[in-house]
């Protein structure tokens, strides 16, 4: 039998990632790098010190080789140019982790066409675009595994007053273009798959976001809807990017792994 601690290995592999800076994904590009991989952190132009200073941490601490890109995810020509950048940089691209996203709380009657514009241009579009142009490096590779971050709010809709229909809807579409990408992308032996986060105890899905502190019984409802009655942490999520970055998934594509302390089973 193959060595199956070694399958999880990242060593001698090129992990791209776009949101570089943000919360989640900085725990992400962490936890590939302590797995040994590459990075080509990705985030959009004015983080040029943030990234600078998590390629410095990142290096010191692991050993690993870190480039730094920008670029606005949501413009095809950027992320095309960023996609051959790094090809040309590191000579491949064995995974992809689309973790650049926003979030607009509100009512129906409170999103703006030009608030779902945005979303859906940031969330949707700008996943499409990663996964088409990394994609195309990878089918031409004939190897490849990309990781969408997508949300438990793309399988439910939170519940008033934690509302935020115009998120839940681009997180949905993600999910399903997760599974478009899987489909088309199969035969080349690219692998297309999402996380979706529940709440965590930072980010966009923070429970206190929803109310600002101002009524501590809707974060205690929260808890009390969810079984393991506590928040998420980033490294709780951490393990499920690297799985499917590595070999250990190799027969893994199309699927969704919902990382929500069960807030879905009740």
């Amino acid at each position: 039998m193959v060595n199956v601690a070694e399958l999880f290995s990242l060593k001698g592999k090129v992990v791209a990632a776009t949101g570089a800076t943000g919360y989640l994904c900085q725990n992400f590009i962490e936890a590939c790098a302590q797995s040994g991989a590459d990075i080509a952190a990705i985030d959009m132009k004015g983080t040029e010190e943030k990234l600078e200073a998590l390629a410095e941490r990142i290096h010191k601490d692991y050993g690993v080789q870190v480039k730094c890109y920008t670029a606005d995810n949501s413009s095809e020509e950027d992320v095309k140019s960023v996609a051959e950048a790094i090809k040309a940089d590191f000579g491949k691209v064995d995974g992809l982790i689309n973790s650049a996203g926003i979030n607009i709380h509100g009512k129906v009657e409170d999103y703006t066409a030009e608030d779902y514009n945005r979303l859906m241009q940031i969330n949707v579009t700008g996943t499409f675009v990663m996964c088409k142009h990394f994609g195309a490096i990878m089918c031409q590779q004939k190897f490849g595994s990309i990781v969408n971050i997508a949300s438990f709010g793309g399988t439910i809709i939170n519940k008033p007053p934690r509302t935020m229909s115009g998120y839940c809807t681009s997180k949905a579409a993600v999910l399903h273009m997760t599974r478009a990408v899987a489909g088309e992308f199969g035969a080349s032996n690219v692998r297309c798959n999402s996380v979706s986060p529940g709440f965590l105890e930072h980010g966009m899905s923070h429970v206190k976001n929803f109310v600002q502190l101002s009524d501590p019984s809707i974060q205690q409802d929260t808890l009390n809807n969810t079984p393991m009655h506590r928040v998420g942490a980033p490294h709780e999520l951490a393990g499920a990017v690297v799985y499917l970055l590595s070999d250990a998934s190799t027969f893994t594509t199309g699927i969704d792994i919902i990382i929500d302390g069960g807030y879905q089973v009740w």
